[in-house]
């Protein structure tokens, strides 16, 4: 693949080698990971699995055009916060973390890769201590469940239960309130028994 640059308008044209062949795994990703994104309609089985790398190159070209940049996919987000919570990378605000575009993400994996192979963890790191098994749950998570419940997205826990709710059930509630917090997805209000 070749880059060139349009002298009137100032904007990439990618020259493709062999714009017949079939599309790349790369292309595919770009323009599958822009239909989740609802940035363009989903394709036909046909039209998908016959993609040539011309056809992709003009679509994401588009996409380009339309939406700008790619905003990072959930599975980059991921392997983000996995490398930065073995201590790869340095943390990111939660706004940056957000905001992140494909490539960014991309550049930013790629160097904690690097920091992995290496075993170069960043400097100021220190790794968590594994927790017992059963570990109580924190008091970081008790407020968070407590939010989580009070904002109706968790429903009511029995008091006994929630005094011995260990570290990993807490998480696994935190988890569950969090995606209906994401999903606007909030519990039925407990009716009260009338006295």
């Amino acid at each position: 693949m070749n880059v060139t640059t349009n002298t009137v308008s100032n904007t990439p044209v990618i020259i493709i080698q062999d714009p017949g062949a079939k599309a790349t795994n790369a292309q595919l990703r770009v323009i599958g990971h822009a239909v989740k994104e609802n940035q363009l309609e989903r394709f036909d089985e046909n039209a998908w699995k016959n993609m040539t790398k011309g056809q992709a190159a003009e679509i994401i070209t588009k996409l380009y055009a339309n939406h700008g940049e790619l905003p990072a996919s959930q599975a980059q987000k991921t392997k983000l916060g996995d490398l930065i919570r073995r201590g790869f990378l340095k943390g990111l605000k939660r706004e940056t973390y957000q905001n992140l575009t494909s490539s960014q993400a991309k550049r930013m994996i790629y160097k904690g890769l690097q920091n992995e192979t290496a075993n170069r963890t960043v400097e100021g790191y220190e790794p968590r201590e594994p927790l017992a098994p059963r570990a109580p749950m924190t008091e970081r998570q008790s407020e968070r469940l407590t939010q989580l419940v009070n904002d109706g997205f968790l429903s009511r826990f029995n008091y006994g239960f929630f005094r011995k709710m260990t570290h990993e059930q807490a998480s696994k509630y935190i988890r569950l309130g969090k995606w209906r917090q994401a999903n606007n997805q909030r519990v039925e209000p407990e009716v009260q028994p009338a006295a």
